[in-house]
C-alpha cells in the first residue's frame, strides 16, 4: 500500500475523518511502514495492518475476518492491488500475462465476491470501490495484459453494481488521472512531467 494511488487513497480516507482503517500489501515491510506514516496522522484513529497476497482465496478470507473483527464491520471496500509493466504482446510470456491477469482482475474477483457473500448473507448494506485505468476503453499498447485486466475489472464492477445494487451494495469503479510510476515509457513521463509547470 506504498504506491502513489493505494497510499493517497488511504490517506484521504484518514483525512476526511475514517473511524478506522485497515490497509493490505503482500510486502510485509511495505505494508509495515505505511502504517506506521497513516497513524501519525490519524490522530489516536486505530489503523491496521494485515498482509495478503489476493490471489490465494484463504488469504482474502483471513483479510476480510481480521477486518470485521478489528474495525467491528467493514462498510467500505477499496480494491486497489494491481501489477503493471510494459511490454510488447509479441514479446510477452505467459507468466507475464497470468500475473498481472491474476492480481488485478481475479484478485479483485475475489475480493468482491468475499465481501458480497458476507453482505448478503447478513442482509447488510455496504459499498465497493474498485480502481480502474482508461485504457479499459481504450486499450493501452505494451500494457495488453494490464489493459485486458482493467478492462474486466471495468465489466466485473458494472455487472456486481447491476447484481447487489438491489441488496443495498453500491459498486463503482474509480478511474484516477495519470500518475507517475516507473514502469511508464520515457515519451509519457515527459509529457507528464511538462504539465506540471502548466
Amino acid at each position: 500500500c506504498a504506491l502513489p494511488i493505494c497510499f493517497s487513497t488511504a490517506q484521504k480516507c484518514v483525512e476526511e475523518g475514517c473511524r478506522s482503517i485497515m490497509i493490505s500489501d503482500v510486502h510485509p515491510r511495505r505494508l509495515e511502514e505505511s502504517v506506521a506514516k497513516l497513524a501519525e496522522m490519524a490522530g489516536g484513529r486505530p489503523v491496521f495492518g494485515q498482509l495478503c497476497d489476493v490471489t490465494k482465496e484463504e488469504q482474502v478470507q483471513a483479510l476480510i475476518n481480521a477486518a470485521e473483527e478489528k474495525l467491528g464491520g467493514v462498510d467500505v471496500l477499496i480494491n486497489n492491488a494491481g501489477l503493471g509493466g510494459s511490454k510488447l504482446i509479441v514479446d510477452m510470456t505467459d507468466e507475464e500475462w497470468n500475473k498481472v491477469i491474476d492480481i488485478t482482475l481475479n484478485g479483485t474477483f475475489l475480493m468482491c465476491r468475499e465481501y458480497g457473500r458476507r453482505l448478503l448473507a447478513a442482509d447488510q448494506p455496504g459499498s465497493i470501490v474498485n480502481v480502474g485505468a482508461s485504457y479499459a476503453w481504450t486499450g493501452g499498447p505494451g500494457f495488453a495484459h494490464s489493459s485486458a485486466a482493467k478492462a474486466g475489472v471495468k465489466n466485473l464492477t458494472e455487472t456486481l453494481a447491476v447484481e447487489w445494487g438491489p441488496y443495498g451494495i453500491q459498486v463503482n469503479c474509480l478511474v484516477p488521472g495519470l500518475m507517475p510510476h516507473e514502469d511508464m515509457t520515457a515519451d509519457i513521463q515527459g509529457n507528464l512531467a511538462g504539465t506540471s509547470d502548466k
